[in-house]
């Protein structure tokens, strides 16, 4: 009897332990799943990184990933380590939203480090060193190079991008030069403008392009440049995200834009407080982490 007893402490003493064992796998897991990658819950989800005083974009659908901007050279290395984390290995598309450095420089690092498709970005070039690094990652990846046309789409599965922006050329302020498209998923739609300025977005509205969005990324970090009143209006967002840098000498955002916003109802987000900031949806609805 005393043996059996001892038997069956010990056949105990192992399933305590194994019990022990699965609970570390399963905390284990839970680290690898929610820390050390993104989480990738819902059918699509866009992460507006936290890349400083700078715009990075990760749009991730069924039928693969589309890049917006990359901040500045030095977020090249945030930007990788946040894509290999995601576990991306190829881009279907880049989108440079005009050649400031603050939205190209670290896409340096990405065109290298990765499989891109296709580029697109406005036929403008700029007179800095960043912007020539860029062009010649560009070349010396080989990839291919698309102009934004107003109205044309890229269909990404169930998800569809269109370009609204921009609608002419001339412009005195590169920013004007933004690429800004529009993300259409189900119900749900999200508009990011770059750093589109007035100029920009009243040739939107006088395009007679559909800008209705739930989510709005706020155009040039909040600057009172942007984000006009009668583009608000036609944009009606529910949730407004910034990408601006803590502290950030221009004084992003401006208070201007955020009284604006906050007037209209719209709940906003700041990757300087939030960080990188989450917004998944089934189509139908918006979960934001």
């Amino acid at each position: 009897m005393s043996r059996r007893r001892r038997g069956k402490g010990r056949r105990g003493g192992n399933s305590f332990y194994l019990i022990v064992v699965v609970l570390a796998l399963a905390a284990v897991w839970y680290y690898v799943s929610f820390h050390a990658r993104p989480y990738l819950g819902g059918s699509l989800a866009v992460y507006f990184m936290d890349v400083g005083q700078g715009d990075a974009t990760l749009v991730r659908t069924g039928a693969g990933y589309v890049l917006i901007d990359g901040g500045d050279r030095q977020a090249g290395p945030i930007v990788t380590r946040y894509l290999r984390n995601a576990r991306v290995r190829r881009i279907e598309y880049v989108v440079a939203t005009h050649p400031h450095a603050d939205h190209i420089g670290g896409l340096i690092d990405v065109l290298d480090g990765f499989e891109v498709g296709t580029i697109i970005m406005p036929r403008v070039a700029h007179t800095t060193v960043t912007f020539e690094n860029f062009i010649d990652a560009i070349e010396r990846n080989d990839i291919p190079v698309r102009e934004p046309i107003p109205g044309d789409t890229i269909v990404m599965g169930d998800a569809t991008f269109t370009i609204v922006a921009p609608n002419s050329s001339g412009h005195a302020n590169l920013n004007d030069y933004s690429v800004s498209m529009l993300l259409s998923y189900g119900e749900m739609r999200f508009l990011f403008t770059g750093d589109a300025e007035a100029v920009s977005e009243a040739e939107m509205l006088g395009g007679g392009h559909d800008l209705f969005a739930q989510v709005l990324h706020v155009g040039h970090h909040g600057s009172r440049t942007s984000t006009t009143q009668p583009f608000l209006d036609a944009v009606s967002p529910l949730v407004a995200v910034i990408s601006v840098g803590a502290n950030n000498p221009f004084g992003h955002p401006h208070s201007e834009v955020v009284a604006r916003l906050e007037a209209a109802g719209v709940v906003i987000y700041r990757t300087d407080r939030h960080g990188t900031v989450r917004i998944s949806t089934d189509g139908r609805s918006l979960t934001v982490r």
